[in-house]
Order: C-alpha cells, then structure tokens, then sequence
C-alpha cells in the first residue's frame, strides 16, 4: 500500500466492486434490499443483486457514473455521483419504507451534482482516497452547472460527517431512519448534507 493513487472512470468489468462497496459505504443496507428483491431469485448473495444493478447502461445507479480511486494494482474506493434534475421526482410508489427517507432527501437536493455513495476499502481508509473523489464530485459539479454537492450520511457516522464539514458540506434536513429488513443503521437520522 505505498505506491500512488490513480483516479479513473469505472469500467463495466467493475460492477462487482462497485456494488461491493455502495454495500460498505451504506453499512450493509443496499444488499439488505437486494435480498429481499425479485431479482435475488436464484442468486447465492445480494451482492449479486446490487452487481446487476449496476451493469445496466441507463438510470442513475449505473457503473457509468461511478469513479474508481485504485492503487498497487487493486481498487481502493469508488464515487457514485450524478448531476440531479432541476425538479425534484417523487420516491417510487413501490419503495421499500426503509428506502422512503432516502428518497426524499434526495428529492430535497434536487439541481445539484449528488454524491449517491462514497465507499472506501477498510485498508484504504485515512489515505486521502476519500477527498480526492470528493474532488472529482467537485469538478463534476462546475461541468454540469449544479447548484451546488449534495449527499446522506447517517448521524453517527463520525468520520465521514467530519471529512464532509472539512469540506464545506452543512447539514440541509434529515430524516428519521427505517431499519432495513435485517437491522442496521445504526443511526438515528439520515442527514442530507449539501456543499453550495
């Protein structure tokens, strides 16, 4: 773990990893709705799930916005972002109710470049990964005129609320959180944090 880190623009091939680590960055949530999703019929982990999902070519939640921070030859962390419409879209009529306050927020962060998931491998943790792709968010977010960078952290998620505060992000509105099927967060609000 010494040699430099290289930002890229994710591959195809990367879907695994990037599902991966939106299941790390959202502490085990997303494969908690992907277990209980019809499309885990068959499969012998969420993970699976979540790797489909992110194969596909349209949509939001896709590897074509995502962004892989790597080093020594392995992946060391990953932005999921993308510029949100001007107005904002209702949650789905058919969203899980642990889903339901996430969607609002975002809904709340509508014209800005939203950080979907931030996810960052254990080892890699406290090496600078996470700004960096905080940059790229940046960078993004001038390129597409949004109104500013907008994303949810839970509340007791300590060290990623301070690197956020460093740079700038406030806290705009929260939601109580809805436990997944299986227990977690452990938190008790989702908090939408917004860097104008």
């Amino acid at each position: 773990m010494t040699g430099e880190i290289t930002i890229r623009p994710a591959r195809k091939s990367d879907a695994s990893e990037i599902a991966l680590l939106v299941n790390i960055a959202a502490h085990g949530g997303p494969a908690s709705g992907w277990a209980q999703d019809k499309d885990a019929t068959g499969t012998y982990d969420p993970i699976e799930v979540g790797r489909m999902r992110v194969m596909r070519t349209s949509g939001p939640f896709t590897w074509r916005n995502a962004t892989m921070a790597e080093c020594d030859g392995e992946v060391a962390g990953m932005l999921l972002g993308y510029r949100e419409p001007d107005q904002a879209a209702p949650a789905p009529e058919d969203a899980p109710p642990f889903f339901v306050p996430l969607y609002e927020l975002e809904g709340e962060a509508a014209g800005c470049w939203y950080i979907n998931m931030l996810g960052v491998h254990i080892g890699w943790r406290g090496r600078g990964i996470g700004s960096k792709l905080l940059d790229v968010a940046q960078a993004r977010g001038l390129e597409t005129a949004a109104h500013g960078l907008a994303l949810i952290v839970e509340d007791v998620n300590a060290g990623a609320r301070r690197l956020y505060e460093r740079r700038g992000f406030g806290v705009r509105a929260k939601r109580p959180i809805v436990p997944f099927p299986d227990g977690g967060p452990d938190g008790a609000d989702w908090l939408l944090m917004v860097k104008d």
